[in-house]
């Protein structure tokens, strides 16, 4: 890909497969299919699920899938596997956007190529996260407490976009927030001492957390969550996608064991609904695994803190390398005792008008 000659997929004839796709993309989505074959789900994101077949995987930046692939019975023709690059951020381009790579599907080294004709993307069965059942059964949670966040988009006066899960862009703070929830006791349990631009949400050990995500952007996400899964519970349609060219997202819920997973695609114009239990101690970072994290689409969970300081301790050379950077590792945000932010830099404050 990316001018490189791909190296063919060898088959034997009868064998069944197990293939990883990975996207290591990020910025656009891909669509990858292997024409002629039978693909079935068996795994997303690390967890197993009961198989799916799907005629192609559609994946957002950071997602994984294993499929099973059983190979034909003859090695009398080869074939080629398909990869499509698209994004609905930019206009179309010829030869950019959206981009087509194949690779081959080799049989037999002299066997002619198997000719598959095309089908519309329309016409054929995609990968979904809410069409896959957990294969361990594990049932929907309940919900104790519900965090909503919604994606907006600024653009201020230098021209570059901002995007934000709330009022302010998520920005890196004087200290660490694993310092800050490790060294501040039971203030740790207070969101402020984390500083505006992280967007704390603090977590108590045991809680089911209900994730609601509204976007009214113009742009896809994918949503990353560290340290963790969570069950991918409902999506459906929110703000006119039509009115702004977007094609409408259709209301769906999960079955009896949704799927779990760590990358989700949250369409434009669309809210998702996703579950985890909080069962340890850590500092959670949710954020968009596209370059959008970088301009400020980030909130922190600060997960069990009270745990994080029963039983974590930082090795001594992390924090001697900290010290070199001058980066400080006690205190809240800005390094001070309490609720004093003095130092911190001031944070983005979007306005979403």
């Amino acid at each position: 890909m990316n001018g490189n000659v791909t190296q063919p997929v060898v088959f034997e004839p009868g064998k069944r497969y197990r293939v990883r796709v990975v996207s290591l993309l990020t910025a656009f989505w891909l669509k990858f299919r292997m024409p002629g074959h039978t693909m079935h789900i068996i795994d997303q994101d690390g967890v197993a699920c009961n198989p799916v077949e799907v005629d192609g995987l559609d994946m957002g930046p950071g997602q994984r899938f294993s499929i099973l692939v059983t190979a034909h019975d003859t090695t009398e023709f080869n074939y080629k596997y398909n990869v499509t690059l698209y994004a609905n951020f930019v206009n179309p381009l010829p030869g950019i956007i959206p981009r087509y790579y194949n690779g081959p599907i080799e049989y037999h080294q002299n066997a002619p190529l198997k000719h598959i004709p095309d089908v519309e993307d329309n016409q054929l069965s995609w990968s979904n996260t809410l069409d896959l059942q957990a294969r361990d059964g594990m049932p929907l949670l309940p919900v104790d407490r519900q965090i909503v966040l919604s994606i907006k988009q600024f653009t201020p006066e230098l021209n570059i976009p901002v995007y934000t899960f709330g009022d302010y862009a998520y920005n890196h703070t004087l200290v660490p927030t694993l310092f800050t929830a490790l060294s501040m006791g039971n203030l740790a349990f207070n969101s402020s001492i984390y500083g505006p631009q992280t967007q704390a949400h603090v977590l108590h050990y045991g809680e089911s957390i209900e994730v609601l995500v509204y976007s009214d952007n113009l742009n896809d996400h994918s949503l990353h969550m560290h340290m963790g899964e969570y069950q991918v519970v409902e999506v459906g349609p929110y703000g006119d996608a039509v009115a702004n060219n977007r094609p409408a997202v259709a209301f769906q819920r999960s079955g009896s064991a949704p799927m779990r997973s760590d990358v989700v695609t949250i369409r434009s114009f669309s809210y998702i609904k996703l579950r985890f239990r909080v069962n340890h101690g850590a500092i959670i970072f949710f954020h968009c695994h596209m370059i959008h994290n970088f301009k400020g689409l980030a909130v922190t969970f600060i997960a069990a803190p009270d745990l994080l300081q029963k039983h974590m301790k930082v090795p001594n050379e992390v924090i001697r390398m900290c010290k070199l950077q001058n980066i400080k590792t006690s205190g809240n945000a800005a390094g001070n005792a309490g609720f004093d932010l003095t130092g911190l830099p001031q944070p983005l404050l979007v306005n979403h008008g």
